[in-house]
C-alpha cells in the first residue's frame, strides 16, 4: 500500500505532466527557453517559465506571465459562473418537481 506522501508525489507528478502534453504527430506549439519542455499552447508555456523559472524571467516573461495569469483568472471566473448558474437551475427544477408531486398527493 502506498503512503500518502507518495501518492501525493505520484499526483503531483501526473498534474506537472499534463501542462506539457502534446499529442502524437504534434509539434510542440512552445518550448520552455529555460529547460527545454514542450507545451501544448503558449499560455502554459507562460505560466510554467513565470511559476518555475521565476528567477531567471526576463521582463518580456513575465509579463507574459502576468498576461496568462490574467486570463486563467477570467477563465476560471466565468467558469465558476456556470457552475453557480447550473446548481441553481438544479435545485430550482428540483424543487419545482419535489412541489408538484407534493400538490398531486404523490407522497
Amino acid at each position: 500500500m502506498q503512503s500518502r506522501r507518495t501518492r501525493d508525489r505520484v499526483t503531483a507528478d501526473a498534474v506537472a505532466s499534463l501542462e506539457t502534453v502534446v499529442r502524437d504527430g504534434e509539434d510542440p506549439v512552445a518550448v520552455c527557453p529555460h529547460c527545454g519542455r514542450p507545451f501544448a499552447d503558449s499560455e502554459a508555456r507562460d505560466l510554467h517559465v513565470g511559476d518555475v523559472h521565476a528567477a531567471d524571467c526576463t521582463a518580456a516573461e513575465r509579463e507574459a506571465y502576468e498576461d496568462a495569469r490574467a486570463a486563467e483568472r477570467d477563465d476560471l471566473f466565468y467558469f465558476h459562473l456556470r457552475v453557480v448558474a447550473a446548481l441553481a437551475v438544479l435545485y430550482t427544477v428540483t424543487v419545482l418537481l419535489y412541489m408538484v408531486a407534493l400538490g398531486s398527493d404523490f407522497l
